[in-house]
Formats: C-alpha cells, sequence, structure tokens
C-alpha cells in the first residue's frame, strides 16, 4: 500500500478513531510515510495514530514528536492570538467572522491536529483603518494586500501567525461563487454582537466552494479532504437536502459527490473506481497546497496533453505572423518558421521553468483528474491579472 493511503487510513484513526485496518507487522516504508506526512502537513497527524497503535519506527520517533509539539505550540499560539483579536474588534464594534480550520478544528479530536499555516477572517471593510491600527498596534507587519481594492490583507508575527483578513471571501475573478459569497456576510448568523457564523449547511457549502477552486487551481492536500469527511460524520443533523439545492446553485454537486466517494476509499477503505484513483493520485501528488506543476495545467483548458503541446509548440499563422513577420507574406513559409520557434524553445534556459516543460512531465492520470464536473468558469482579465494565451514558451 502506498504512503498516502496508509497515511489516510491514520489520518481516520487520529481524528475520528476509524479502525485502520492495518497490519501492524506488514512493512511500511517510513521514508515516504514521512515525506508524505510533511508535504501534506500531517505529521502531527500520523504521530499521534503511531504512537497510539504502537507503530512508531524508533529511528523517526524524534522527528515525529517534533513536528507533534511544533504543532501544539503553534495551534496554542494561534489560538490565544486569535480569541483577543476577535475580542478587541467586538469591542470596537467590528463585525467579523472566523473561516475553515479556526472552525473545523473542535471537530477534530484535538484542536492541534487540525493544522493552519495561517487564520482566516472575514471583517467589515468599513472599518479597513481601524483593523490596520489593531494589527500594528499587536505587533504584527502587512505582508500583503490583494483581491478588489486590496481589501483582503494578510498580517504577519513571528514565530506563527499569519492571519488573512478577508474583505471579500470569493472574488469576482470567479463571477460564480462571487454571486454566492461575494456579499460577504450574507448567508450568516449572529454569533455575539459584533460576530457571525454560518448555518452548518452554508459552512459546508463555502468548504466545497474553497477546495474546488483550489482542486482546479494547483491542487490541494489530502487535509481539506479530510475536512470534509470530518464534517459529514459531525453533523449527521445537516440539512442535506439544502446542502445539495445550495450546491447545485454554484454547480458544485456533481464536484461534491465526486469527493465524498473519494474520502470513502481514503478514510474507510473502500475500494477505488478508475476516476477515484485518478483524483486520489492528483491530490496526492498536490501537498498541502497544491503544486506549480498542476496550477501550470490550468493553461490546458480542455485540451489533452497531446493536443496542448501541438498549440503551443506550433501556433496558428496569426500568431506567428506577429513574431516572424515573413509568416504574414507568405504561409507556405510557415512550417519553417515552426522549425525555427521549436529550436528557439527547447534552447532557451527558461524553457525547463515553462508551462510546455511542465505539461510533457505531467501523468496523464493527473491531466484526466481535472476535467471532473464542477471547474468554475474565470474572469482572468478581473483586477488586470490578464492571462497569456501564447508565448515564446
Amino acid at each position: 500500500m502506498e504512503a498516502g493511503l496508509i497515511a489516510a487510513r491514520l489520518m481516520a484513526f487520529a481524528i475520528d478513531g476509524v479502525d485502520p485496518r492495518l497490519d501492524k507487522n506488514a512493512e511500511i516504508d517510513h521514508e515516504e510515510l514521512m515525506a508524505f506526512a510533511r508535504s501534506h502537513s500531517i505529521a502531527n497527524v500520523i504521530c499521534v495514530a503511531l504512537e497510539k497503535l504502537n507503530m512508531m519506527p524508533p529511528q523517526y520517533a524524534s522527528e515525529y514528536n517534533r513536528l507533534y509539539k511544533t504543532g501544539l505550540m503553534r495551534e496554542a499560539t494561534q489560538e490565544i492570538e486569535t480569541q483577543d483579536i476577535s475580542e478587541e474588534l467586538c469591542s470596537r464594534g467590528i463585525k467579523h467572522m472566523l473561516l475553515k480550520g479556526s472552525v473545523m478544528k473542535y471537530l477534530y479530536t484535538s484542536p492541534d491536529l487540525r493544522s493552519m499555516c495561517d487564520v482566516d477572517i472575514l471583517y467589515d471593510t468599513a472599518y479597513r483603518n481601524e483593523l490596520e491600527e489593531i494589527m500594528s498596534e499587536r505587533g504584527y507587519t502587512l505582508a500583503e494586500a490583494s483581491g478588489t481594492d486590496n481589501v483582503n490583507m494578510s498580517y504577519i508575527k513571528k514565530p506563527f501567525m499569519n492571519i488573512e483578513f478577508h474583505g471579500v471571501l470569493m472574488d469576482k475573478d470567479i463571477p460564480l461563487y462571487n454571486s454566492y459569497f461575494g456579499n460577504n456576510f450574507e448567508h450568516t448568523v449572529a454569533d455575539g454582537d459584533f460576530k457571525a457564523k454560518y448555518s452548518d449547511e452554508d459552512f459546508f457549502v463555502f468548504m466545497a466552494a474553497h477546495l474546488a477552486k483550489h482542486y482546479f487551481n494547483g491542487g490541494t492536500g489530502i487535509r481539506s479532504l479530510a475536512d470534509i469527511w470530518l464534517y459529514l460524520r459531525k453533523k449527521p443533523e445537516l440539512d442535506t437536502d439544502a446542502v445539495r439545492a445550495k450546491l447545485k446553485e454554484i454547480e458544485l454537486d456533481e464536484f461534491t459527490d465526486i469527493i465524498i466517494g473519494v474520502n470513502g476509499v481514503l478514510f474507510e477503505g473502500k475500494e477505488p473506481t478508475d476516476l477515484q484513483s485518478e483524483v486520489i493520485d492528483y491530490i496526492f501528488h498536490s501537498g498541502t497546497y497544491g503544486t506549480q506543476a498542476h496550477k501550470t495545467v490550468e493553461n490546458m483548458d480542455d485540451s489533452g496533453k497531446v493536443e496542448f503541446l501541438v498549440r503551443r509548440l506550433f501556433p496558428n499563422k496569426e500568431f506567428m505572423a506577429i513574431n516572424y513577420p515573413l509568416v504574414g507574406k507568405c504561409v507556405l513559409l510557415l512550417p519553417f518558421f515552426w522549425i525555427i520557434r521549436l529550436f528557439r524553445v527547447l534552447l532557451k534556459k527558461e524553457y525547463k521553468h515553462s508551462d510546455v516543460s511542465t505539461v510533457m512531465k505531467l501523468d496523464s492520470s493527473q491531466i484526466d483528474a481535472r476535467k471532473i464536473p464542477g471547474k468554475p468558469e474565470v474572469d482572468y482579465n478581473y483586477n488586470n491579472a490578464e492571462r497569456k494565451e501564447e508565448s515564446d514558451i
């Protein structure tokens, strides 16, 4: 059994007590397991499972325990800072809502097992200046401002704190998601005077949309799927009809069905279909936050690998005429300049980092895994993020 599947079974055991059905006497490639756990930011979870199952390899015990203790310290710091900031926002009358991992972690057997690189908070943009003042006073540095009018702000304070304040949950670059989530507090309910929260149903829908956004743009790790799996197990009273209607509204009902099926394979040991195997392989190769290689595949649209490479290496005559004017004067010269361009592209030192080089190295199953239903239409021109359809490499 490959490292990713072993990690998934161990994860299910650690976060919800599911029998991993692993032979304790079977040989496990612990080097690969550790590498996978690191790449998906779940080493602390794997540590707990191995310890409880008496399967901890002595040569990795020290490193696993170091990562586990780091996770404990990170979560404790994030919890204290997040609660203090939330209280201050309330005292200043600033409406806000904790998102994603800050909420999900309380469904895990222990909050520290739901590791977070950053803390996500939705806020009322009318109080942006006050927010900047609060964070500066608390010793944070503004690392980045993004989104429409730069209302999404990332603040950092070493060693563990990275707080992402979202002025908009889903920006207009994904119109379908923006139509549902763009009005920020529209689907929320009160959670105190100046705090808000999603209903269980809308929280799930937001998780599904966030997962899909990352899945189709670079990939997503096993931790995101574990959230979906655990949430459904911990919320048996969830109004599934309402959830399905909301998912259908943003065209994610089929995508979510596929992910739920994949979760059955990963965390419950069910036999996979061919499609589920492709999706799992894609996720395993994505790491926690996706990869540049998978992000590059976004340029392929719905093309197959061969079709994409042919289109990129042998562009149409209109494109070639721009770069090679003689083609515009005599189209019969097109094949000759294709050859010239091909050699120029392959000999450029930048070639090894190009989308052509990346796609050539990708396994076809990783490309096929992105062709499942649910890929949102993206406005690449929004916020001046213009898409380059063609380039020299």
